[in-house]
């Protein structure tokens, strides 16, 4: 093709581009309204179906459809606006203030390539500006949120030192453990080594690394130090060693930050076998170790399964108050407490499990529900299922690990399993693994780091105080050190490293677990007696 008719084609395009948006300005030849915030846009079934997976799901539904309402949470008028400049233009000028609304929106509808134009900018303002304005509260929240999944983009691994200061400093960098943490600004340094390694030494200043345990300094921190030229970076070691072992010199290690991060995180405690009691939403504050009530909710269902996200809370299946196995799906605004009742799932299941990855709801197994297992979406109100579990279980448990699900254990009604499985979201597959030590159901599993601990439960005739390791990258158990107590129907949850388990069907006791120590002691109590209750993380 020659230049001349190129340059024709590309302007018979723009043309047709430049009419489009006079269609969507003028309002003509509209055959469908989007309903978002209370207003009224008129826009055209072909550029919505052709934009996005979930325009073409709701036309293909129904092609006669005149107008559609948008889930509007947190939305900002401004950002539908720049959407359909989007839509219509297929180019969009936006500011940094700007990008995390529109990207919100985006994930909303499911606009790919928009996601892309903001990923795009964004990772062009993080290498280009030395420090992102202090107007980015929301870009900088989406980072330190979603540090874990960022580390190995080019987004992150191309942010200047300032903006790796900026996160690394914070109190609300979201990561497992410390250790993680310094995993993470490795891979920053080890990105551009030769230019970067002169920073090894101010970076490492933001590292809490008494929170690390001696032999990951000793390992991973020192190993990194010896590739540097500067002897630097060893005096930061040596002082977080002396802190582990010299606690009456803490006072004068002035670089040593041994302050927790993620100091605004509670746990939520919901639920249970009584009915009494599952309604009623106490909080659990890890940093002061201290209790609150958070709400009484109309919540009377029993044996419920649950997730975070978007601050809401879903509820899923349980028993109803007449003790029936119900289907029924509730969601609770953390914010406001307002209660809402969802598109019920397909199947009735009590004593299930449910995992969100990457906003993608999982409901698994349960009473009633054999070994299936559902997704819903939460932006289209809907489920459907996935392929089913390898074997049927409930009071079974489950947790998320690099974007699978591992699911532990459980009753099928006639004895316990030690049975292990992982499902892969990608790739809607099941796949059996090394079966755990001992056979027991209404356990707890908990990730930390890269390992995942199986703690307490019931064997059929004795309650359980054991504590099994699993390393899903070799496929293998370790026994660890006993719980202080021996119960069933328990929670535990990770934050900053250790493992905090509450009481379950005999007991209130909180325990708190140190796996660089492999060490257990009793911090507390439940002000509830619960069990098979519900505990998250927000």
């Amino acid at each position: 093709m020659s230049d001349n008719n190129h340059q024709k084609q590309m302007q018979y395009g723009f043309s047709h581009m430049q009419w489009m948006q006079n269609f969507y300005t003028q309002g003509m030849f509209s055959d469908i309204d989007l309903i978002i915030l209370k207003k009224r846009y008129h826009t055209h079934k072909s550029i919505l179906y052709s934009a996005s997976p979930y325009f073409r799901a709701k036309l293909d539904q129904n092609m006669d459809i005149r107008e559609l309402k948008i889930c509007d949470d947190g939305i900002r008028k401004e950002s539908v606006d720049k959407v359909f400049e989007f839509l219509y233009k297929g180019t969009l000028e936006m500011t940094i203030e700007q990008v995390a609304n529109i990207l919100k929106l985006a994930e909303i509808l499911q606009l790919d390539d928009l996601k892309k134009n903001c990923y795009s900018f964004l990772k062009t303002e993080c290498r280009d500006n030395q420090r992102v304005s202090q107007k980015t509260e929301d870009i900088d929240k989406y980072l330190l949120y979603n540090f874990s999944k960022i580390t190995s983009h080019e987004k992150y691994l191309n942010l200047s030192v300032e903006n790796v200061k900026q996160m690394l400093s914070s109190d609300d960098l979201q990561e497992s453990s410390e250790a993680q943490v310094f995993k993470g600004l490795s891979k920053w340094n080890k990105y551009d080594w030769n230019n970067r390694k002169k920073d090894l030494y101010s970076l490492m200043k933001y590292i809490r690394l008494p929170l690390c345990d001696v032999s990951f300094l000793l390992e991973e921190v020192r190993s990194l130090c010896c590739e540097s030229d500067s002897e630097s970076p060893f005096s930061i070691v040596l002082d977080a060693l002396r802190w582990h072992q010299m606690p009456e010199k803490r006072s004068s290690l002035s670089l040593m930050n041994a302050k927790c991060r993620n100091i605004h995180k509670k746990v939520l405690i919901f639920g249970g076998s009584h009915r009494d009691i599952s309604g009623i939403i106490d909080i659990y504050n890890p940093i002061t170790n201290s209790w609150s009530e958070l709400s009484h909710t109309a919540i009377k269902i029993t044996q419920f399964s649950s997730v975070i996200l978007k601050k809401k809370i879903f509820i899923f299946g349980g028993r109803d108050t007449n003790g029936n196995v119900t289907n029924e799906v509730y969601s609770i605004r953390l914010l406001t407490r307002k209660l809402n009742k969802l598109e019920a799932m397909k199947c009735k299941r009590s004593a299930s499990t449910a995992a969100v990855v990457s906003d993608r709801i999982f409901v698994i197994g349960g009473f009633g529900a054999s070994n299936s297992v559902e997704e819903y979406d939460y932006v289209k109100n809907s489920w459907k299922k996935v392929a089913p579990m390898n074997d049927s279980r409930y009071n079974h448990t489950s947790v998320v690990y690099k974007e699978d699900i591992y699911v532990f254990g459980g009753y099928t009604g006639s004895s316990r399993l030690n049975s292990v499985e992982t499902f892969s979201t990608k790739t809607n597959r099941w796949k059996t693994l090394r079966p755990m030590k001992t056979a027991t159901s209404s356990l707890s599993a908990v990730v930390v780091d890269d390992y995942i601990y199986c703690v307490g439960g019931r064997d059929g005739s004795s309650y359980l105080s054991n504590v099994e390791r699993y390393d899903p990258l070799s496929d293998t158990w370790t026994s660890m050190s006993d719980s202080l107590v021996k119960d069933f129907g328990l929670k535990a949850v990770c934050f900053n490293g250790k493992i905090i388990c509450f009481g379950g069907e005999n007991s209130r006791a909180v325990q708190e677990y140190d796996p660089a120590y492999d060490q257990w002691k009793i911090i507390g109590a439940m002000p509830k007696h619960r069990s098979h209750y519900n505990a998250l993380i927000f």
